[in-house]
């Protein structure tokens, strides 16, 4: 596979536009060629460092995996895969958090969704491998190259965010990669082929701990807008900020310091999910009805295109009724398209066209025939006298 484009360098020191598209421009691969034909095939998870992506994933495994639903269900591609995403939900299910990282730097998975089967990847690469791609425009190794891969493949993206990273993050580096960097990764979504209406799902995690600060900061949509503006205002359209709690504490644990506990039902795990599958499932529909619509115009167009040309060879009553048999051979649901009456109307006219110079000519030919007996009878009579005349 061609490796993409980079994104470019850092992020600029000032910049006066209010536009993400100016903002990014300068990083933006959109302006750079393609040779190979672009394939979205697979939903990415992307979490920064310390946004609760493990939990998340795991909780997320455990609904779907261990209580499939019927229309819903998730495993992963690999027995490691699925082992160390079990072992997790197991520890949790313990009162033990699972350690921070999953231990590949990325799992697939396969969901079922309805009828349809779709590959979800998590990703898990360690901070500077993310700086690197999406803050510093670096590509010069394989992590890098394989994580933009991934991301330059979705159809579907769930970004995680700790929204209390999002507001006390005092390190400009990290910050950076907070904002800076996941906004990139949305821009380089929406520039690359295909990426416009990539539905992309931000969640924000850890909600029920930080519930109190999000309601003083005005409420989830006000924080949305003050604190991940450059995400959602690079997205455009298409996303949807979802608050989560993928697994509750329980406070009354002897550590003190708030256990995982299992048996509190989550908040927004699946719903992100959810949502970025009945967006694909319906841009399938949609795809499928305009492909259908295609197909039926076609018929239609190669329809009329007979009939027109059979009437070209002459208006007669037999071509007529040939045109007329091609178009009522149409389904019925076509008998009442536009062109089809148009054309139609058209055969009708030509029969009448056709019927008027028929009696047109039929009655010329009795003019020049009444003409020719005018011309020629008096003749006939002279000649008629003059033999009679000669008898005598």
């Amino acid at each position: 596979m061609a490796t993409p484009p980079p994104l470019p360098p850092s992020l600029p020191p000032s910049t006066t536009s209010e536009s993400p598209a100016d903002f990014f421009a300068s990083t933006s691969p959109a302006s750079a060629s393609i040779s190979e034909p672009f394939i979205r095939d697979r939903i990415v998870v992307l979490g920064r460092t310390q946004a609760g992506k493990t939990v998340f994933i795991a909780r997320l495994y455990h609904e779907l995996w261990s209580k499939p639903q019927s229309w819903l269900s998730m495993r992963a591609l690999s027995g490691p895969a699925h082992t160390s995403l079990m072992t997790m939900c197991a520890e949790m299910a313990n009162g033990r958090w699972p350690s921070a990282t999953l231990g590949q730097r990325y799992v697939d998975c396969e969901l079922k969704f309805n009828t349809t089967v779709h590959r979800m990847t998590i990703l898990d690469y360690p901070g500077e491998v993310f700086t690197k791609a999406f803050v510093r425009g670096e590509s010069d190794t394989d992590d890098t190259t394989t994580l933009l891969e991934h991301v330059d493949h979705a159809k579907g993206v769930i970004l995680l965010i700790d929204p209390k990273n999002a507001v006390d993050s005092r390190d400009p580096t990290k910050r950076a990669d907070d904002d800076y960097g996941m906004a990139a990764v949305v821009d380089r979504i929406r520039k690359f082929p295909g990426g416009e209406n990539v539905p992309i799902a931000i969640v924000m995690t850890k909600c029920d701990l930080h519930e109190s600060m999000i309601i003083q900061l005005g409420g989830l949509k006000v924080f949305a807008e003050e604190y991940l503006h450059w995400i959602i205002r690079t997205a455009v359209s298409s996303y949807k900020v979802f608050p989560c709690a993928a697994v509750r504490l329980n406070r009354t644990s002897r550590s003190g310091t708030g256990a995982p506990d299992l048996v509190k039902p989550p908040v927004n795990v699946i719903e992100p999910l959810k949502w970025i599958l009945e967006k694909l499932e319906s841009r399938i529909v949609k795809s499928q009805i305009a492909a259908e619509r295609e197909a039926q115009d076609q018929m239609v167009t190669l329809a009329i295109t007979q009939a027109r040309a059979i009437i070209a060879q002459g208006a007669t009553n037999a071509n007529c009724v040939r045109a007329r048999k091609i178009l009522s051979a149409l389904p019925n649901e076509h008998q009442g398209d536009r062109r089809v009456r148009a054309f139609r109307a058209e055969i009708d006219a030509a029969v009448t066209d056709h019927e008027v110079n028929a009696v047109k000519r039929q009655t010329a030919n009795w003019l020049w025939f009444g003409l020719a007996m005018a011309i020629v009878l008096p003749g006939i009579a002279l000649i008629l006298y003059a033999v009679f005349k000669q008898g005598k």
